[in-house]
Order: structure tokens, then C-alpha cells, then sequence
């Protein structure tokens, strides 16, 4: 195939999904967004140990790996409402 021909593979727009997979996604997205929103809530609860021991020193990549983690978690969660069920 060469470039000049035109593809034809159409991109297919949001609206464009089949509603069992937007229906799907959405029902997948509530857990994730939940659990990444308490992980963030959790994680600083393992600096603790790091700090309280002194093992930040001699670790300190579980203990970036520990910050970029809750980074993430803090971005994914960050739309959850814990007070919608």
C-alpha cells in the first residue's frame, strides 16, 4: 500500500460508540475512580514508616515510586464524590 492511497479505516467519534460500550466504560469507570481516590487518601499512611525508621535513605526509590503512585492515584480519583452512592 502505498501513501497516496486513502485509508479506509474511519475513525469512529464518541458519539459513534455503541451504547453497550459507553454503557460498559462508564460502569467500569465509578470502581476504578473509587479506588484510586481512597488509594490516595491511603498511601501518605506509608511515608510514615519510612520517615519514622529512616529506611527514606536507604530506599529512596520505593519511596518516589510511593509519591508518583499517590500522584497518579490523585489524579484518576480526583473526580470521585464520596458522597454519591
Amino acid at each position: 500500500m502505498s501513501t497516496s492511497e486513502p485509508s479506509t479505516s474511519v475513525p469512529v467519534a464518541g458519539d459513534k460508540l455503541p451504547q453497550s460500550a459507553v454503557s460498559a466504560a462508564a460502569s467500569l469507570l465509578v470502581p476504578v475512580r473509587t479506588a484510586a481516590f481512597w488509594s490516595a487518601v491511603a498511601l501518605p499512611l506509608a511515608y510514615l514508616p519510612l520517615v519514622a525508621t529512616g529506611a527514606i535513605w536507604n530506599l529512596p526509590l520505593v519511596f518516589c515510586a510511593l509519591l508518583v503512585l499517590n500522584a497518579v492515584a490523585f489524579l484518576v480519583g480526583h473526580g470521585h464524590e464520596p458522597t454519591r452512592a
